[in-house]
């Protein structure tokens, strides 16, 4: 009983992960036609090995880790603006 249980929840994890992955691929075509239409080149092309960005606005919108890491310090900002 405990086999199938183990299983079926094996069973049911890859069935989601696999909807998942369909999900995002949907997302990811649509959200490359976006970037297409505003001239951008398609998501999974980086700007280049060892090319730094010039500003941090470019920072945040090429690299997520940067965009997550950054918004401590923007909800910081924002409520020191609130606060005036």
């Amino acid at each position: 009983m405990i086999k199938a249980l183990f299983r079926s929840a094996i069973a049911i994890a890859v069935v989601l992960t696999a909807r998942q992955a369909v999900f995002a691929g949907r997302d990811l075509v649509r959200y490359n036609a976006m970037r297409e239409m505003s001239g951008d080149p398609p998501f999974p092309v980086g700007n280049g090995k060892g090319k730094k960005p010039e500003t941090n606005a470019e920072a945040r919108t090429t690299n997520p880790l940067a965009m997550l890491l950054s918004i401590p310090s923007d909800v910081q900002r924002y409520l020191k603006m609130r606060a005036m």
